[in-house]
């Protein structure tokens, strides 16, 4: 007889301890909300790990059928150059278009910051990375100038 009562009350003891990480591992898998997996990630470590962040600027630069072909790599290697002064990583996309200028658009996490013409692609520069500091909080702190 203790047997039985011991093994309903080891039974009730693991329920009562398992019953809401079940319950939480169900709702879940049917919501997808990470916070609500058992044991997983807090909103904290949501907020502090964003993947939304980004990490780089990146251009994509729409090659027209007028320009030289072969001048697409030392493009794309000035605008990383001009990145780089800056000390912000910039991923370059070239692809072929099919209109005859080349236009350049800069993704910085959801925003899109363009078109500019090939010969006006500086002028995105500054815009890009003033987006990219304000996503990722390190924007330089303003001085005064003298």
């Amino acid at each position: 007889m203790f047997a039985r009562r011991g093994v309903r009350l080891l039974a009730g003891i693991i329920g009562v301890i398992a019953l809401p990480s079940v319950v939480a591992l169900g709702w879940y898998s049917y919501t997808k909300d990470p916070t609500l997996r058992p044991l997983g990630i807090t909103k904290a470590a949501l907020i502090d790990n964003d993947p939304g962040q980004p990490s780089e600027v990146i251009a994509r630069v729409k090659w027209g059928m007028t320009d030289n072909r072969d001048s697409g790599k030392a493009f794309a290697q000035s605008l990383v150059r001009a990145f780089d002064v800056k000390q912000v990583d910039l991923r370059v996309i070239v692809t072929d278009s099919t209109e005859d200028a080349t236009t350049i658009i800069y993704e910085v996490g959801a925003s899109r910051i363009g078109p500019y013409p090939k010969d006006k692609a500086v002028k995105g520069v500054n815009a890009a990375i003033a987006a990219y500091h304000m996503l990722t909080n390190n924007a330089a702190p303003a001085t005064p100038e003298d």
